[in-house]
């Protein structure tokens, strides 16, 4: 499989840089890591990201930005890509924060900073194979279909020649 998107969103510089160095060191073989610095700016680089044809398998945000907050921006993303893992990362969200991303942006996970690199990465991997085994189902379930269509188109085919002979 081709390598997945793990996009990062925070508006402070050094915790995404951090996360970022964290997330390759442990995903460089699976994934790109891309980040931003605020929602709206995710979103163009989500959108430049489908546009290529790429798929963008789990998104962090943290929840306290200027402009914004992270449970309205994963409420947008799970429009654009509601298979994709979701994940609040912050230290300041509130419950009700936690609650509307679940609702209505798809949340997978609410992680508490500082993480700690060790669990969420384990985490992160368990939730990336199960995204990973539900798009390959995803594929052989349109296969099926595909099939099956061609098969009627056959058997329609069929039935007509068999009228007029």
């Amino acid at each position: 499989m081709t390598k997945g998107y793990i996009i990062c969103v925070d508006d402070e510089v050094s915790v995404l840089e951090t996360l970022k160095e964290q997330l390759q060191t442990c995903f460089s073989e699976t994934h790109e890591v891309e980040i931003a610095d605020s929602a709206e700016s995710a979103l163009t680089l989500i959108d430049e990201i489908i546009d290529y044809g790429e798929i963008i398998e789990l998104v962090i945000s943290d929840q306290v930005m200027p402009g914004m907050k992270g449970d309205k921006f994963l409420e947008l993303v799970h429009k654009k890509l509601p298979d994709a893992i979701k994940i609040l990362l912050t230290g300041q969200a509130g419950l009700d924060s936690a609650i509307y991303a679940i609702n209505y942006g798809g949340l997978s996970r609410y992680v508490e900073k500082p993480w700690n690199i060790e669990s969420l990465s384990k985490d992160l991997r368990g939730l990336i194979e199960k995204f990973r085994q539900n798009l390959e189902n995803q594929r052989l379930v349109n296969t099926l279909y595909k099939k099956i269509e061609e098969l009627q188109v056959e058997k329609d085919k069929d039935e007509i020649l068999n009228q007029n002979t």
